[in-house]
Protein backbone atom coordinates (compact mmCIF):
# COMPACT_ATOMS: atom_id res chain seq x y z
CA UNK A 1 0.00 0.00 0.00
CA UNK A 2 1.57 3.57 -0.91
CA UNK A 3 1.16 6.42 1.75
CA UNK A 4 -2.08 8.72 1.73
CA UNK A 5 -1.10 12.06 2.13
CA UNK A 6 -3.36 15.18 2.72
CA UNK A 7 -3.25 17.38 0.12
CA UNK A 8 -5.48 20.17 0.86
CA UNK A 9 -6.71 20.98 4.60
CA UNK A 10 -10.10 21.74 5.57
CA UNK A 11 -8.96 25.29 5.91
CA UNK A 12 -8.27 25.28 2.16
CA UNK A 13 -4.56 25.15 3.09
CA UNK A 14 -2.33 23.38 0.37
CA UNK A 15 0.07 20.71 1.72
CA UNK A 16 3.32 21.32 -0.05
CA UNK A 17 5.78 19.36 2.13
CA UNK A 18 3.55 16.61 2.28
CA UNK A 19 2.92 17.00 -1.81
CA UNK A 20 6.80 16.66 -2.07
CA UNK A 21 7.06 13.66 0.32
CA UNK A 22 4.54 11.85 -1.51
CA UNK A 23 5.82 12.65 -5.22
CA UNK A 24 9.56 11.44 -4.23
CA UNK A 25 7.83 8.25 -2.25
CA UNK A 26 5.53 7.23 -5.33
CA UNK A 27 8.38 8.09 -7.85
CA UNK A 28 5.90 9.87 -9.66
CA UNK A 29 8.82 11.68 -11.70
CA UNK A 30 8.91 8.47 -13.64
CA UNK A 31 5.34 8.47 -15.07
CA UNK A 32 6.02 11.94 -16.94
CA UNK A 33 2.93 13.35 -17.96
CA UNK A 34 1.47 9.91 -18.72
CA UNK A 35 -0.87 9.32 -15.10
CA UNK A 36 -4.31 9.44 -14.47
CA UNK A 37 -6.12 10.75 -11.73
CA UNK A 38 -9.33 9.58 -9.97
CA UNK A 39 -11.54 10.89 -7.46
CA UNK A 40 -14.27 10.05 -5.04
CA UNK A 41 -17.12 12.37 -3.93
CA UNK A 42 -20.15 11.71 -1.76
CA UNK A 43 -21.74 11.75 1.18
CA UNK A 44 -19.44 11.65 4.73
CA UNK A 45 -19.63 7.55 6.20
CA UNK A 46 -21.06 5.85 2.95
CA UNK A 47 -18.27 3.53 2.37
CA UNK A 48 -15.80 6.29 0.08
CA UNK A 49 -12.56 5.61 1.47
CA UNK A 50 -13.00 1.29 1.90
CA UNK A 51 -14.35 1.50 -1.85
CA UNK A 52 -10.91 3.27 -2.77
CA UNK A 53 -8.79 1.60 -0.41
CA UNK A 54 -10.15 -1.81 -2.36
CA UNK A 55 -9.98 -1.36 -5.88
CA UNK A 56 -7.00 0.52 -5.23
CA UNK A 57 -4.70 -0.61 -2.39
CA UNK A 58 -4.46 2.49 -0.97
CA UNK A 59 -4.35 3.14 2.39
CA UNK A 60 -6.98 6.20 2.92
CA UNK A 61 -8.31 6.45 6.69
CA UNK A 62 -11.31 4.71 7.06
CA UNK A 63 -14.49 4.78 9.69
CA UNK A 64 -13.96 2.51 12.41
CA UNK A 65 -17.40 0.76 12.18
CA UNK A 66 -17.60 -0.34 15.81
CA UNK A 67 -17.33 2.77 17.36
CA UNK A 68 -19.38 4.50 14.87
CA UNK A 69 -19.70 7.96 12.42
CA UNK A 70 -16.29 9.97 12.90
CA UNK A 71 -13.79 7.93 14.48
CA UNK A 72 -11.37 7.06 11.94
CA UNK A 73 -9.19 3.60 12.10
CA UNK A 74 -6.04 5.64 10.52
CA UNK A 75 -4.88 9.22 11.33
CA UNK A 76 -5.58 11.77 8.60
CA UNK A 77 -7.49 14.67 9.18
CA UNK A 78 -11.13 14.81 9.32
CA UNK A 79 -11.48 17.49 6.66
CA UNK A 80 -9.35 17.74 3.93
CA UNK A 81 -8.34 15.88 0.49
CA UNK A 82 -6.32 12.79 0.29
CA UNK A 83 -4.25 12.01 -2.06
CA UNK A 84 -2.71 8.59 -2.72
CA UNK A 85 -1.06 6.87 -5.67
CA UNK A 86 0.92 4.69 -8.39
CA UNK A 87 -1.37 2.25 -8.43
CA UNK A 88 -0.04 -1.12 -8.01
CA UNK A 89 -0.71 -2.94 -11.51
CA UNK A 90 -2.76 -0.73 -12.86
CA UNK A 91 -1.31 1.18 -16.15
CA UNK A 92 -0.98 4.45 -17.03
CA UNK A 93 0.31 5.64 -13.15
CA UNK A 94 -2.78 6.07 -11.63
CA UNK A 95 -3.34 8.65 -8.54
CA UNK A 96 -6.45 8.27 -6.67
CA UNK A 97 -7.76 11.49 -4.42
CA UNK A 98 -10.31 10.79 -1.67
CA UNK A 99 -12.61 14.01 -1.20
CA UNK A 100 -14.41 15.14 2.46
CA UNK A 101 -17.81 13.82 2.79
CA UNK A 102 -20.26 15.85 2.04
CA UNK A 103 -22.92 16.81 4.32
CA UNK A 104 -20.87 16.18 7.43
CA UNK A 105 -22.36 17.59 10.29
CA UNK A 106 -19.14 18.72 11.64
CA UNK A 107 -19.05 21.54 9.11
CA UNK A 108 -23.06 23.04 9.69
CA UNK A 109 -25.56 22.99 7.23
CA UNK A 110 -24.26 26.49 6.18
CA UNK A 111 -20.75 25.61 5.36
CA UNK A 112 -20.88 23.96 1.93
CA UNK A 113 -18.10 26.16 0.35
CA UNK A 114 -15.27 23.64 0.63
CA UNK A 115 -17.74 20.72 -0.58
CA UNK A 116 -18.05 22.91 -3.61
CA UNK A 117 -14.64 24.27 -4.26
CA UNK A 118 -13.49 20.32 -3.55
CA UNK A 119 -15.39 19.07 -6.08
CA UNK A 120 -15.17 21.76 -8.46
CA UNK A 121 -10.96 21.14 -8.05
CA UNK A 122 -11.54 17.14 -8.20
CA UNK A 123 -13.74 17.88 -11.60
CA UNK A 124 -11.40 20.15 -13.00
CA UNK A 125 -7.91 17.22 -12.58
CA UNK A 126 -9.65 14.23 -12.33
CA UNK A 127 -9.47 12.06 -15.73
CA UNK A 128 -12.71 9.87 -13.74
CA UNK A 129 -14.69 10.77 -10.93
CA UNK A 130 -16.48 8.57 -8.71
CA UNK A 131 -19.51 9.46 -7.13
CA UNK A 132 -20.78 7.60 -4.24
CA UNK A 133 -24.28 7.33 -3.39
CA UNK A 134 -27.00 5.87 -1.35
CA UNK A 135 -29.20 3.82 -3.15
CA UNK A 136 -32.49 4.84 -1.15
CA UNK A 137 -31.24 9.15 -2.14
CA UNK A 138 -31.81 8.10 -6.12
CA UNK A 139 -34.53 10.51 -6.76
CA UNK A 140 -34.48 13.03 -3.77
CA UNK A 141 -33.27 16.70 -4.09
CA UNK A 142 -30.65 17.10 -1.02
CA UNK A 143 -29.72 13.70 -0.30
CA UNK A 144 -28.00 12.92 -3.61
CA UNK A 145 -25.97 16.36 -3.83
CA UNK A 146 -27.76 17.19 -6.90
CA UNK A 147 -27.34 21.46 -5.85
CA UNK A 148 -23.91 20.59 -5.15
CA UNK A 149 -23.26 19.03 -8.34
CA UNK A 150 -25.37 21.16 -10.24
CA UNK A 151 -23.48 24.38 -8.97
CA UNK A 152 -20.08 22.74 -9.64
CA UNK A 153 -21.16 22.15 -12.76
CA UNK A 154 -21.97 25.36 -13.96
CA UNK A 155 -18.97 26.99 -12.40
CA UNK A 156 -16.57 24.26 -14.18
CA UNK A 157 -18.32 25.33 -17.81
CA UNK A 158 -17.65 28.88 -16.90
CA UNK A 159 -14.31 28.48 -16.43
CA UNK A 160 -12.52 25.82 -17.80
CA UNK A 161 -12.84 24.74 -21.26
CA UNK A 162 -14.83 21.31 -21.67
CA UNK A 163 -12.57 18.70 -20.52
CA UNK A 164 -13.51 15.08 -20.78
CA UNK A 165 -14.10 13.93 -17.17
CA UNK A 166 -15.89 9.91 -16.99
CA UNK A 167 -18.74 10.51 -13.98
CA UNK A 168 -19.09 7.22 -12.38
CA UNK A 169 -22.00 6.32 -10.11
CA UNK A 170 -21.45 3.81 -7.59
CA UNK A 171 -24.79 2.98 -5.97
CA UNK A 172 -24.40 1.25 -2.62
CA UNK A 173 -26.81 -0.53 -0.13
CA UNK A 174 -29.46 -1.50 -3.16
CA UNK A 175 -32.51 -1.51 -2.41
CA UNK A 176 -35.68 -4.05 -3.49
CA UNK A 177 -36.49 -1.44 -5.88
CA UNK A 178 -35.21 -3.14 -9.23
CA UNK A 179 -32.16 -1.62 -11.02
CA UNK A 180 -34.48 -1.29 -13.99
CA UNK A 181 -36.93 1.06 -12.56
CA UNK A 182 -33.91 3.70 -10.86
CA UNK A 183 -31.74 4.23 -13.65
CA UNK A 184 -34.28 6.35 -15.16
CA UNK A 185 -34.54 8.47 -12.39
CA UNK A 186 -30.93 8.58 -12.09
CA UNK A 187 -30.49 9.66 -15.70
CA UNK A 188 -33.20 12.63 -15.47
CA UNK A 189 -31.29 13.76 -12.54
CA UNK A 190 -27.98 13.83 -14.22
CA UNK A 191 -29.54 15.42 -17.55
CA UNK A 192 -31.21 17.96 -15.00
CA UNK A 193 -27.65 18.93 -13.32
CA UNK A 194 -25.75 19.36 -16.45
CA UNK A 195 -27.91 21.59 -18.50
Amino acid sequence: MHLAETLIDGDGTINVAGIENFMKVVKLAECGLSYAVVSIMGPQSSGKSTLLNSLFSTNFREMDAFKGRHVFATPICLFDIALSGRCVGIEPCTLVMDLEGTDGRERGEDDTAFEKQSALFALAISDIVLINMWCHDIGREQAANKPLLKTVFQVMMRLFSPRKTTLLFVIRDKTKTPLENLEPVLREDIQKVIQ
